[in-house]
């Protein structure tokens, strides 16, 4: 009997609790019918059973759970003093035919219900008896107390009450299969809410019975499991954070029975290897997706670490089924099972990323050689002390970088340091602060002895506890580029030189009409002075009229010491002087020096200037030359012309593109297209007289305002000369 349902409870996996309380009815019925010595050899055996089949671990005699023994001892006490009491009650009715009386009966039920209650209330089970409305009909003090209750505040309530709403549904549903099942025990596991809100999981074994009236009741015993439950989240969530991991890594796990093939895979394996999570892996799977170059190798690693039991590390390419190769790197570690069989746990990684890191960092440092190699600079490197340490040796620049320049500083090889000491000041303080340094150009020598010109840039390096190092950098050869500046330095130098030639030359052709403009002011000066003089001899004298001509000698006095100033600037040699200027008063400034010389070659101007144009910026002086010019080579190229009469028109008007343009155009002999080309060419001239320079001069002056000045033929007669200049930049914003 005892071995029937110790098979039964096993099957049905019902729990301890409940597999001892089945083991308790049996032994009660079993000392019933026979001795109380049979009853407890037969608790002792229960025991046994309880211990090998119902507590963890099972087929063992340990009991790893210490409340297991909670469950066992009161379990071994119930069974003997049960059987004790039902030995009793027979040897009392062996004895003789004593009739007890109805006062001992009652006292004697009422000591066995007591002792069953107490065993009821104190085993270490939570029991709930539920009727079929889903009324708490009774639980003990231990079950109501696991909820936080007493058991009157859970008697004569619904059981839906420690339950979860959402649970409730299925609670419900449990209740209905025990009483459509009546005396048939089920099992399920389910959460239960204590009193402070907290969870409680047990796993709840059931069975309905029918009462003496026979009404049907559920009984339920609940076997706390919320630590098993625990463990169990725990190592699904661990899980999880695995699985999260193994993704984010590109790393996935294997087993591996070297015996007999079988091979698992974590879930990042099947991403990495591009398989169905459905598919069994296998070993001639993993060979046709491992690219052909690598197979016999994998296969090497692998069946030497297979035979000699050893752990293996190696990587190997994949060719997946879009024709793309990606890199993978396994690591295995090497374990005996109990057989004495190779098995192996490990790794798989996928390092494609790490490898096309690496392979561009290969071919950045192949191209930085390439770059090394072909360019014309070469590098250094200094200690802590600025004392060279290393040169790159190239041999377009070994002359440069020579050899004897380690150990040195950088003021050390510059014959030049001596005569910049501010220079080379500044750049030892930088170099003392561990800052960069950028574009330093020194004098230095080549290795025969000739100066050169070494423009260098350098940062400081510093190790891996931030302690200075010292610098690396890079030096170019920059003599050509020194040198081509000087020699346009030089050329700036002699333009200006020649255009300050020009200035006099011209001002020497312009002597009569400058004589002219200061004589007329001068002469108006003498006529007011008599006419003061008149002013004062009357009788009174005309103080008023006297005031009004000194007014005018006044007026006079400027306008000749104004000729006279203008004369004097354009004569001197001067810096270029870039202010803002009115275009419209520097053409009227030239036009007044060269008035005279129309009027001489009977020569009309008309002026249109727009009244309202925005600033440039220029030099008065250049400008001034550059219109001069223009204006003594229109009076020139009218100087035949007897049909027509001999005008000048000079125009100012603002570009569309943010520019000035002013023109001078005559109504000469015109200039055709070949002379076009030519004309801003030094030295090339139609006069019989003439340098050549005037208009390349005056092209040199524009553009060095940024500005362009170009020539075109009239549609009738004559050439217009163009002026374009920019605004000043707070005019153009």
């Amino acid at each position: 009997m005892l071995a029937l349902v110790t098979a039964a409870c096993f099957f049905l996996q019902i729990g301890l609790a409940a597999t001892a309380f089945c083991y308790l009815v049996v032994i009660l019925l079993f000392a019933l019918l026979d001795s109380f010595l049979a009853s407890g050899l037969l608790t002792l055996l229960a025991v046994a059973a309880l211990d090998f089949f119902a507590a963890p671990p099972l087929f063992d005699f340990r009991i790893s759970d210490p409340r297991d023994h909670l469950v066992i001892v009161p379990f071994l006490l119930a069974c003997l003093i049960g059987s004790g009491l039902i030995q009793q009650a027979r040897s009392e009715r062996r004895v003789g035919p004593i009739k007890p009386s109805l006062k001992s009966n009652d006292a004697d039920l009422r000591e066995a219900v007591k002792q069953w209650q107490q065993v009821f209330e104190h085993n270490p089970v939570m029991y709930f008896m539920v009727d079929p409305a889903g009324t708490v009909v009774n639980v003990n003090t231990f079950g109501a107390a696991q909820l936080g209750y007493a058991p009157a505040e859970l008697i004569g309530q619904s059981v839906l009450g420690v339950f979860f709403e959402e649970d409730r549904d299925f609670v419900r549903q449990c209740v209905a299969l025990c009483l459509g099942t009546v005396g048939e025990a089920h099992t399920w596991e389910i959460r239960k809410v204590r009193k402070d809100g907290s969870v409680l999981w047990v796993r709840e074994n059931a069975k309905a019975m029918l009462r003496a009236d026979g009404k049907p009741i559920v009984l339920v015993a609940c076997e706390n499991i919320t630590e098993r439950k625990e463990t169990e989240n725990a190592l699904r969530q661990s899980e999880a954070y695995l699985a999260q991991a193994q993704e984010l890594s590109h790393t996935g796990s294997f087993g591996w029975k070297a015996a007999t093939g079988e091979i698992t895979w974590s879930k990042e394996t099947y991403r990495i290897f591009q398989c169905d999570e459905s598919e069994k892996p296998t070993i001639p799977f993993m060979l046709e997706r491992i690219h052909p170059d690598d197979r016999l190798p994998v296969r090497r690693a692998t069946g030497y670490a297979m035979r000699e039991g050893r752990d293996y590390d190696h990587e190997y390419r994949l060719l997946m089924p879009d024709g793309a190769v990606k890199y993978v790197r396994a690591v295995a570690r090497a374990t005996r099972d109990a057989g004495g069989s190779v098995e192996f746990v490990g790794s798989v990684s996928d390092v494609t990323p790490a490898k096309e890191a690496e392979r561009r960092l290969r071919e950045s440092e192949q191209r930085f050689r390439d770059y090394a190699e072909t360019a014309s600079d070469w590098f250094w490197e200094t200690g802590p002390d600025h004392r060279v340490t290393r040169v790159s040796e190239h041999p377009e620049t070994a002359g440069m970088a020579p050899s004897w320049a380690v150990g040195l500083t950088r003021w050390d090889i510059a014959p030049d340091a001596a005569l910049q000491p501010e220079k080379w000041q500044q750049h030892r303080a930088a170099l003392d602060a561990h800052v960069p340094f950028r574009d330093l150009v020194y004098r230095s020598k080549d290795r025969n002895g000739h100066p050169t010109y070494v423009r260098t840039s350098g940062k400081p390096f510093f190790d891996a506890n931030g302690n200075f190092l010292g610098y690396r950098g890079v030096c170019s050869d920059v003599t050509a580029d020194i040198r081509a500046d000087q020699a346009e330095e030089a050329l700036r130098k002699a333009q200006t030189e020649l255009a300050h030639v020009t200035r006099v030359t011209t001002l020497g052709e312009l002597t009569a009409s400058i004589a002219h403009e200061i004589n007329q002011p001068l002469a108006a000066v003498m006529a007011n002075a008599d006419a003061c003089i008149g002013w004062l001899q009357r009788s009174p004298p005309d103080l008023k009229g006297a005031r009004r001509s000194v007014e005018w000698i006044i007026e006079d006095g400027n306008r000749a010491s104004e000729v006279i100033r203008h004369v004097r600037a354009l004569a001197k040699r001067t810096d270029i002087e870039m202010v803002p200027l009115d275009v419209n008063r520097v053409v009227r400034e030239a036009v007044t020096l060269v008035q005279r010389e129309m009027a001489t070659h009977a020569v009309s101007v008309r002026m249109e200037l727009k009244s309202v144009l925005p600033n440039i910026f220029g030099d008065r002086i250049q400008l001034q030359q550059v219109l001069i010019n223009l204006i003594m080579n229109g009076i020139e190229a009218m100087e035949g012309v007897t049909d027509r009469p001999r005008e000048l028109v000079i125009r100012s008007d603002p570009d569309t593109n943010g520019s000035v343009l002013v023109s001078v155009t005559d109504r000469g002999i015109g200039i055709s297209a070949d002379t076009i080309d030519r004309m801003f060419t030094p030295f090339f001239t139609t006069k019989s007289s003439g340098l050549g320079m005037g208009l390349s001069i005056c092209r040199s002056i524009v553009e060095a305002h940024g500005g362009r000045l170009s020539a075109s033929p009239n549609e009738g007669r004559g050439a217009t000369f163009q002026i374009t200049l920019p605004l000043h930049q707070e005019e153009a914003s």
